[in-house]
């Protein structure tokens, strides 16, 4: 399918019928003639087709809701897999066998997938969402959407920006045409892990900020924990070998202000929440939705022991979630360790 070649009357389908899945597909719907909202569950798309709404959003027109995954992958050349990370690696089993190496795949999942391992974690134990798709399918056309894009305000039309990151040409281009609005911009990047990987990292920080706020500091501390958390987002990268041209643009500086600035954020919840006294476990346990910060915090931190190397935003947010540091405590730290990590800024 040549991207030059490719009518915007074609099919698209979203697979994940959540907030951000359900606000892509609507978004898509103004620029072709259907697009297929999939959900694994009969009575929520049964019951999405004759409400016309999903995730608390009104549907487009043209949007069809189905749990037919087979159907809705043989109609659909284009394909955006927008699940949690940890759901990820089993959608793409699952669906590996009726993809052609021709198949267009642009993710949404802003997480990382963990192998089962036993002793130290290693980066071959971790894999981005285009990895897992590269191991688990024959698709070689592959893609990733992401930046500041909170669903709620992407329902609203508030003027936003995305980015689509591909090697290939091909997935640039059609992703482009099929999420350009007049008040939404895509740009592109062919360097697909950066943008990933800054997708990834933010969701950490989000937690700190939102326990910033809710321990009550204002703009001063919130500008110099974006100022370090920028910094650490960008020795973690480059620790790990991967190239940060994606760190001062939407993918990177973007999604990290917006992420870590909206309580509609799921990680800035989770952060704020335990500033007011909650615990981790009753957090999760009462979400709603799955928070992929969390995991990362988690992953990153064992890492970095890996490498030897300090990262320390990351560490204190660690001993808070798993280790039941006081978050006054931490954040004691946290000014002691900017001192000490000063060479990041540099």
């Amino acid at each position: 399918m040549d991207s030059k070649q490719f009518s915007l009357s074609n099919q698209v389908a979203i697979l994940g019928a959540g907030k951000f899945g359900t606000a892509v597909a609507n978004l898509i719907a103004a620029n072709v003639n259907q697009v297929w909202l999939y959900t694994h569950k009969a009575a929520r798309a049964a019951a999405g087709q004759i409400s016309r709404t999903m995730a608390a959003q009104p549907l487009a027109e043209n949007i069809v809701v189905t749990d037919d995954l087979v159907t809705v992958l043989r109609a659909c050349p284009v394909i955006f897999p927008i699940v949690p990370a940890v759901k990820f690696r089993g959608l793409m089993q699952e669906i590996a066998v009726h993809l052609r190496t021709d198949h267009i795949c642009i993710h949404g999942t802003k997480g990382l997938d963990l192998a089962r391992h036993d002793g130290v974690l290693t980066r071959s134990h971790l894999a981005t969402m285009s990895e897992v798709i590269m191991q688990e399918t024959t698709v070689q056309q592959i893609g990733c959407l992401a930046g500041p894009n909170l669903s709620g305000d992407l329902v609203k039309r508030d003027p936003a920006v995305t980015v689509i990151a591909s090697s290939a040409e091909k997935v640039l281009s059609i992703g482009k045409q099929l999420l350009t609005q007049d008040w939404f911009r895509v740009y592109t990047s062919h360097d697909l892990l950066s943008v990933e990987m800054c997708s990834v990292l933010k969701n950490i920080f989000a937690i700190g900020a939102g326990m910033l706020q809710g321990m009550g500091y204002q703009c001063n501390t919130y500008a110099f924990f974006l100022t370090m958390s920028i910094s650490e987002m960008h020795y973690i990268m480059t620790t790990m070998g991967i190239g940060t041209t994606a760190l001062f643009g939407p993918a990177g500086l973007g999604d990290l202000v917006a992420t870590c600035g909206s309580t509609a954020s799921r990680n800035y919840t989770i952060g704020y929440r335990l500033a007011k006294g909650e615990t981790l476990s009753a957090i999760l346990h009462t979400a709603k939705e799955v928070s992929e910060g969390v995991q990362t915090v988690k992953v990153i931190h064992q890492l970095m022991q890996l490498y030897s190397v300090e990262a320390p935003i990351t560490r204190l947010i660690y001993r808070i979630l798993f280790e039941e540091l006081p978050l006054k405590t931490g954040l004691a730290d946290f000014i002691r360790a900017s001192e000490s990590a000063a060479y990041l800024l540099m």
